[in-house]
């Protein structure tokens, strides 16, 4: 409490100022809020950094009202009115909303990556249903030709009991008891097994892409399903976003695509081959024919993939 007296005389003199406290008895007074102390608490929860006094508390709040007030009017409320198309579908963050769990950012964040993402999982469906589609042509292709083929790996039966009738024919009355061609074994020959050899696992390979083709496709319809489930507000869409996504760049998911498109081709250029050796004993202008077209088809793949790591511009980059 402040005291001033007046002079006698009429004119005033200061008398000294008398400051007084009152304490509570084994309390300490520095710990206990003047009316000035607590008059001067706008903000409660903030504390100046140095020991605070009544004069101290007065000082340090004004200049935490000041910027407060300088920063309304920096950023004041947006006004609808003037909003513009992208304005209005993403509205403007209030001061101090940035980082609130519907701000601004994190939903720009959630439709740039849905966007993004719609676009790179629809690609990744058109080059797995390709696969599909092509693999299941060219296997029941391949199958036409393995029911001839495979004949040459295995004695006919009618062939065989033709030639055991003949040698029973022939060989009567003689002292042979089995007929030479019944006791002789059955062996095919090297071009057979080398065409059965590189159809079949021609068609094993077209059979594998097809299953992990299927397999993938079902990943990628798991992967969307959980992107298009409710994740209750932009910021818990935009970190479950940041974590699947990531497993789907860290998992590969774009090489192993690639792999089954370069497993299917090579199981075209193995039937290629095959179809060579095959059309060797058989047509010799169409061997050369075939083999020819098998072996510029051959270059112009593994140019194709090797020219752009020489030429980065070059257009036949396939990843």
């Amino acid at each position: 409490m402040l005291f001033s007296s007046q002079s006698p005389h009429g004119g005033s003199s200061a008398s000294p100022t008398v400051t007084i406290e009152t304490t509570t008895p084994g309390v300490d007074s520095r710990r206990q809020p003047t009316r000035a102390n607590t008059a001067a608490h706008p903000f409660p929860g903030v504390d100046p950094p140095w020991e605070e006094t009544p004069e101290s508390a007065i000082v340090f709040h004004t200049i935490l009202l000041h910027a407060y007030y300088k920063c309304i009017e920096r950023y004041p409320l947006p006004n609808p009115s003037t909003f513009t198309e992208y304005e209005k579908r993403y509205p403007p963050d209030r001061y101090g909303e940035e980082l609130h769990p519907n701000a601004r950012a994190f939903k720009i964040y959630r439709d740039r990556a849905s966007e993004k993402e719609d676009v790179l999982v629809q690609s990744w469906h058109d080059t797995l249903n390709m696969l599909l589609v092509f693999a299941g042509l060219f296997s029941a292709v391949l199958s036409a030709f393995l029911i001839e083929s495979s004949k040459q790996l295995k004695q006919d039966p009618v062939e065989t009991t033709v030639k055991s009738i003949l040698a029973v024919l022939i060989l009567d009355g003689t002292n042979f008891t089995t007929p030479p061609s019944l006791s002789a074994q059955f062996t095919p020959t090297n071009g057979a097994k080398w065409i059965n050899g590189l159809w079949f696992t021609s068609l094993a390979l077209a059979l594998v892409v097809s299953l992990l083709a299927i397999l993938c496709k079902q990943w990628l319809v798991g992967y969307n399903s959980t992107m298009q489930s409710s994740a209750g507000d932009a910021r818990r869409w935009a970190a479950r976003h940041f974590v699947l996504s990531r497993g789907l760049s860290d998992w590969g998911v774009d090489a192993f695509i690639s792999g089954l498109t370069v497993l299917l081709h090579g199981s075209l250029f193995l039937f290629l081959a095959g179809l060579s050796a095959y059309l060797r004993g058989l047509i010799w202008p169409v061997y050369l024919a075939i083999l020819s077209l098998t072996s510029a088809t051959g270059a112009f793949y593994v140019a194709s993939i090797l020219a752009p790591f020489v030429w980065p511009e070059c257009p036949t980059r396939t990843s």
